[in-house]
């Protein structure tokens, strides 16, 4: 329910129209859902779980955008930015700053692991929020040119 209130915020600080706030409401629901659904109840990994809604997401907005008259990123930026891997990126964080000022050497290779393991899962996960919203549409629109 939370993605539902955060994509709408998100949504009109590019001052998306209030008539389309629904949507992008329910594809941030939706989005969240599926990457819950994959993750917690099937096991997948985060990072391809998070692929997967991205795909799906951009997939279904490809298919209503048009039908509303309104451009696919319209919908897709603000419903992933519930996805955004926040934690990961607080530890990898804060293991950096543990680092630069450490005091204890013996925690040395447990700051360095968890930046290393925190922010590779980072990186892993913002790039699979970015390709999911990117390659869906380049298949489809290079599709949909083929057939004209």
């Amino acid at each position: 329910m939370a993605a539902g209130f955060i994509a709408p915020a998100f949504a009109m600080l590019f001052a998306v129209p209030k008539q389309y706030l629904i949507f992008v409401a329910a594809g941030g629901m939706i989005t969240r859902v599926i990457r819950s659904l994959l993750f917690y109840c099937l096991n997948v990994e985060i990072v391809i779980a998070t692929f997967a809604a991205c795909a799906v997401i951009s997939l279904i907005f490809i298919y209503v955008g048009p039908k509303l008259g309104v451009p696919r990123p319209v919908f897709t930026v603000a419903n992933v930015i519930a996805l955004i891997p926040g934690m990961d990126t607080y530890n990898a964080l804060l293991s950096l700053i543990s680092l630069i000022e450490i005091t204890d050497v013996a925690l040395f290779d447990s700051y360095l692991f968890t930046l290393m393991h925190s922010g590779v899962r980072c990186v892993a996960i913002l790039l699979a929020i970015a390709l999911g919203i990117a390659i869906p549409p380049l298949f489809f629109y290079n599709y949909r040119n083929k057939l004209r």
